[in-house]
C-alpha cells in the first residue's frame, strides 16, 4: 500500500509538468563524490543518478564548496543537497529521507611519526583538530568542546597537508574520504588513523522543503531501499572500493597497499 501511495504522489509530480531538471549540490568527498572525465561520480552519485532515472526524474548535479552549497539550498536555488548530514538546524528547512545514502565512520588521522590513539573525546585535551567550514559534526561532546581546537581548512586535502607539516596534530573525516584522500595525495604510508572510530554517522539527500520536488520523498526513500539490495548497487560499490588501507594506530609500521 505505501509503495502504491508513493507512485500516485510521483505520477502527480510528474503530471504537474516539472520539465525543469532539478538542482542538486554537493561537494568533492570521495569515494561518495568526486569529479571524474568531467562528470560527478561516486558511489553516492552513482546511487543517486539510478534513483532519479529509475523515477523518471532528471537533474543536473554540480561539485562546489561545502559552504556554497549551503548557501544554493538557504537561497532556494537547490532541490537536494547530497552526502548531508542530519542536524535539527538544517532539518528546518531540509527533508531528510529515511533512507540515507551512507553510514559514515567518523576516524581521527594522524602522522605516523607523531601518534595518537584517541578512544574518545576526552583524549584530546590540547591537541589541534582540522575540521571542515560548514560541516555539522553530530558528536556533540566534539562539537562543543573547549579542551580541544577546532581548526577550519577549506578542504581536506588542506588539512592532509597541515598534518603533514605538523601544523595540526589530527583531521576528522570520514574513513574512506580519509584513505581515498591520502592516497591520491600520495601520502597514504604517512598516516594512520585510530582504529576506533569517534563516532558514526548517516548522510543523506536532503529534499529543500521550499522545492517542489519534496514531494518526491516516498518513492525516492523506497527506491533507495531498494536499490541496496539489488546487483547494480553492488556493482557500484565494487567499482570504488578503496584496496588500499592506511594503518589503524596499534598498526603504525605497517604499510598501506
Amino acid at each position: 500500500m505505501a509503495r502504491v501511495s508513493a507512485l500516485i504522489i510521483l505520477l502527480g509530480w510528474c503530471i504537474t509538468g516539472h520539465a525543469q531538471p532539478l538542482k542538486v549540490c554537493t561537494n568533492e568527498w570521495p569515494p561518495y563524490t568526486l569529479l571524474e572525465d568531467g562528470q560527478v561520480r561516486g558511489i553516492d552519485a552513482d546511487l543517486l543518478q539510478l534513483a532519479l532515472s529509475n523515477l523518471g526524474v532528471s537533474y543536473e548535479i554540480t561539485l562546489e564548496p561545502w559552504r556554497r552549497c549551503l548557501r544554493k539550498m538557504a537561497d532556494g536555488k537547490l532541490d537536494i543537497l547530497l552526502d548531508a548530514f542530519y542536524s535539527d538546524e538544517r532539518a528546518k528547512t531540509m527533508i531528510f529521507p529515511s533512507e540515507p545514502m551512507a553510514e559514515s565512520a567518523m576516524v581521527l588521522f594522524h602522522a605516523r611519526t607523531r601518534p595518537h590513539n584517541i578512544r574518545s573525546v576526552d583524549d584530546l585535551k590540547g591537541l589541534r583538530v582540522g575540521t571542515e567550514p560548514g560541516y555539522a559534526y553530530s558528536h556533540e561532546a566534539f562539537a562543543t568542546g573547549t579542551h580541544f581546537i577546532r581548526e577550519d581548512a577549506p578542504t581536506l586535502d588542506a588539512n592532509i597537508g597541515k598534518l603533514m607539516l605538523g601544523r595540526i596534530d589530527l583531521v576528522i573525516t570520514d574513513r574512506a574520504v580519509g584513505l581515498f584522500t591520502a592516497k591520491n595525495l600520495g601520502v597514504q604510508d604517512e598516516i594512520a588513523y585510530s582504529a576506533q572510530p569517534l563516532y558514526s554517522d548517516h548522510v543523506y539527500a536532503a529534499f529543500s522543503r521550499r522545492s517542489e520536488a519534496a514531494a518526491l520523498v516516498p518513492s525516492f526513500e523506497q527506491e533507495l531501499r531498494r536499490l541496496k539490495q539489488s546487483p547494480e548497487y553492488t556493482a557500484i560499490l565494487r567499482r570504488y572500493h578503496q584496496h588500499s588501507t592506511a594503518p589503524t594506530a596499534g598498526q603504525s609500521n605497517a604499510s598501506a597497499d
